[in-house]
């Protein structure tokens, strides 16, 4: 459980969030909502383009390309479409921020386009 825990606190420190601890959490699985994430941290309009300009797996397969990180995308475990499943049981312990700061890396890019979309319509 401390090897888990700790790997879970790494993504937690990669995606630069301030969470409390909880209890009833068992640190095997965690689930990246990136949509709510992204709305915290690129702006609800941003993510309102991004959901009618770009498929929920190209998170998945920018992590792959991009950072040789792969995820499985919450979707196909019942979780929201925008979301990314993390095994915290099956990667290096320095794997877990490099997730968290590929994901703000992406979050970024999509951000930067939807600022030149934005000036392209003016």
């Amino acid at each position: 459980m401390e090897i888990v825990n700790k790997r879970f606190w790494a993504l937690v420190e990669g995606l630069d969030l301030d969470l409390d601890p909880n209890p009833a959490f068992d640190a095997y699985y965690g689930l990246i909502d990136f949509e709510f994430w992204a709305r915290k941290n690129i702006g609800d309009e941003a993510v309102d383009y991004l959901k009618k300009n770009v498929h929920p797996l190209d998170l998945a397969f920018r992590l792959a390309e991009d950072h040789g990180i792969v995820l499985l995308n919450g979707g196909g475990f019942e979780a929201p479409q925008w979301s990314m499943r993390v095994s915290l049981a099956n990667l290096p312990d320095e794997a877990y921020e490099a997730i968290g700061r590929g994901v703000r890396t992406i979050a970024r890019g999509y951000r930067d386009v939807y600022d030149a979309s934005k000036s392209a319509a003016k």
